[in-house]
């Protein structure tokens, strides 16, 4: 993998919600960056452990090889898990996980119809 330059953009702590809301501009990843290797690299930035930052959008834009990221960092967990949808916990989750997780679902799903007739 290349040399990842990332630069931040916005730093901002919002009281309300208790977490901090990180703007990253990775240079030159567009196609090359996924969630994990983005949440290490802010991480690592910040000093913050993996499972308090969350990615909430990385977005490429046309005719550039840039990659805008949006990132939460929470000092408490438990305001993590409150705040955050369960679909945006499951993308950072690896794709075997996913689909244990998924599989479960379906087979309760269909458990409970079973149940009703």
């Amino acid at each position: 993998m290349s040399l990842m330059i990332a630069v931040c953009m916005q730093q901002l702590y919002n009281p309300l919600m208790k977490r901090i809301e990180i703007e990253y501009l990775f240079n030159n990843m567009n196609g090359k960056l996924n969630r994990k290797q983005a949440v290490e690299q802010v991480s690592k930035e910040l000093g913050k452990p993996v499972d308090r930052i969350f990615p909430i959008k990385l977005e490429g834009k046309f005719g550039s090889t840039d990659i805008h990221g949006l990132f939460y960092a929470y000092d408490d967990i438990s305001v993590s898990r409150q705040q955050i949808k369960k679909y945006q916990l499951m993308r950072l989750l690896p794709k075997e996980e996913r689909k244990k997780i998924q599989e479960e679902k379906r087979k309760r799903k269909s458990e409970k119809k079973v149940e009703h007739k």
